[in-house]
């Protein structure tokens, strides 16, 4: 199943307040592998992540 921007920001905010992968994967019908992969890159890069599917990198000089 695709997860919509909303899902993602919604299975972030449930795994920072202490859902479980395993608890998430069956709600949303993804992978606990995919899950924990998504969290890395958010806590990583941002929550913009999951909206453009891209990696911004801004140069400041």
């Amino acid at each position: 199943m695709k997860l919509s921007y909303e899902d993602k920001v919604q299975i972030y905010e449930l795994i920072k307040q202490g859902l479980s992968f395993d608890q998430l994967s069956k709600r949303f019908r993804v992978d606990v592998s995919g899950l924990m992969y998504m969290i890395r890159l958010i806590d990583r890069y941002g929550i913009a992540i999951v909206q453009t599917g891209r990696i911004i990198i801004i140069l400041q000089i």
